[in-house]
């Protein structure tokens, strides 16, 4: 595909996909760039950055990435691993004294980096959150880093130590990048910019309010209510900036992108050696599982997993008013950048495997697991009837669910289905009774309508 730009047919079916994605989900605006080998062959906006003047979105309009941020925290802390100044096998305790009083042996550099210490969520990222948004949870004290120290002290009797168990842990990554500030005595984002966005490129990408404000070309935050978009505030905060507090542009992260394709290196210059990179995209907890059963596996600030028969590299983020998601396939040397603003259900990074499926010949529905099961339930939803019209069933989609009504002259009752497959022509639920009587509950596609299978009913979809 590499002649420095997409195919033209390839081109126009990505942007309808990514058209209809906008309009389908009421997203204001958002940007793409796709990377192949070391060549950036697309970069466009789409839709508007600020929607009172009607600026348009660009491939330079800074987005908060969110969780993306994780992977620029985890190359940090591999640098300084690999200069010498820590071990990601020393205990957080040598350099925080946060997780002191955990049960258990230690907490590692390592473990925090894998949100695998066995520490569960302390919703910190929350409040942080929220208040810039205008959401509230005051109540909760998270101002300083006293305050961060406090609140992660006070939930340490909360970890579990009789298994292995994988937690996101956002907290982990805010003590890391006290780490970082611990080690290379300056504060984090300092140290991000200075040895990681610099060497890439990454000018215009900062933690910092008063650049973003400064910044002419850049994302509007919104929260809907209603169908109508209200302007908020944004959250910068140090305690987030280490877990979710880049803000950037998909130009920009396309360098990024560059840097893995190219194992480490980008236009010479090497910012994580091939070792740490290697270390970094190795998992070692299970993110998720999808619904067919294909684990998704955590390295070090990094998701990985098989799709298309190659590995897929990458993260997502989320601040809520705006989301973002950045991958490669490894052996394709392919990869994209995609954000927006506002918190899509279609988010991106299950849009963004679906571009690289398109760019890959394959059509998102059959290959992407997010597209395979809504395609499927929305096939699903409707109107049925049983034998002759005795029996009447309404089904409904719930999110990622169904929600079952079923009426005749004797009685009603409503049931909650959960995919457990999607084959061809097939979507298989299960249901428990508060019998304790687990039922499959199965949806036959054919040319000829859509069939309801449930316990000794078979219904046919009237609408």
């Amino acid at each position: 595909m590499n002649d420095g730009s997409l195919d033209p047919d390839a081109e126009a079916e990505v942007e309808s996909f990514v058209v209809d994605w906008l309009s389908e989900h009421d997203v204001p605006g958002a940007a793409l760039a796709v990377v192949d080998g070391e060549d950036l062959v697309y970069a466009e906006g789409f839709g508007a950055r600020r929607l009172d003047h009607n600026d348009p979105a660009t491939p330079d309009t800074l987005f908060g990435v969110g969780s993306c941020t994780k992977s620029f925290t985890a190359i940090a802390v591999v640098q300084l691993a690999a200069d010498g100044h820590l071990d990601v096998e020393d205990p957080v305790d040598d350099y925080l004294p946060h997780l002191a009083d955990v049960p258990g042996d230690p907490v590692t550099i390592r473990e925090l980096l894998t949100h695998t210490s066995g520490m569960p969520s302390d919703g910190s990222a929350g409040p942080l959150i929220s208040r810039p948004l205008g959401l509230g949870q005051a109540e909760v004290p998270l101002s300083s880093d006293a305050d961060f120290r406090r609140h992660v002290e006070g939930s340490v009797d909360r970890r579990v130590t009789d298994r292995e168990a994988f937690f996101y842990y956002n907290s982990g990554y805010t003590m890391l990048g006290q780490v970082v500030e611990a080690v290379s005595r300056q504060p984090f984002a300092e140290y991000v910019e200075e040895n990681v966005l610099s060497p890439l490129g990454m000018d215009r990408s900062t933690f910092s309010r008063a650049d973003f404000e400064a910044a002419e070309d850049r994302m509007t935050p919104y929260v809907e209510d209603d169908g109508d978009f209200q302007e908020v505030g944004f959250p910068f905060d140090p305690l987030i900036h280490a877990p979710g507090g880049l803000v950037s542009s998909v130009a920009e992260m396309a360098n990024y992108l560059r840097m893995y394709i190219g194992d480490g290196t980008f236009r010479g210059e090497s910012v994580v050696a091939s070792g740490g990179l290697e270390e970094m995209t190795t998992p070692v907890g299970t993110f998720g599982t999808y619904f067919d059963g294909r684990e998704i596996g955590y390295g070090y600030g990094l998701t990985v997993e098989q799709f298309l028969g190659d590995r897929l590299i990458g993260h997502g983020g989320s601040i809520g008013v705006s989301t973002a998601w950045f991958g490669y396939l490894e052996e394709a040397e392919l990869g994209l950048a995609l954000a927006c603003t506002t918190g899509p259900e279609a988010h991106p990074m299950v849009v963004g495997p679906a571009i690289l499926a398109l760019l890959q010949g394959e059509r998102p529905a059959e290959v992407v697991p997010h597209y395979r099961l809504v395609s499927a339930l929305e096939a699903a939803t409707g109107e049925y009837e049983s034998y002759r019209g005795i029996g009447t069933a309404q089904v409904e989609r719930e999110s990622g669910t169904l929600g079952l009504v079923e009426e005749s002259a004797a009685a009603g009752r409503e049931t909650f289905l959960t995919p457990t497959a999607v084959e061809d022509g097939l979507l298989r639920c299960t249901t428990t009774e508060v019998s304790g009587i687990q039922d499959e509950v199965r949806f036959e596609f054919g040319d000829d309508g859509v069939d309801l299978f449930f316990e000794r009913s078979r219904y046919r979809k009237s609408d």
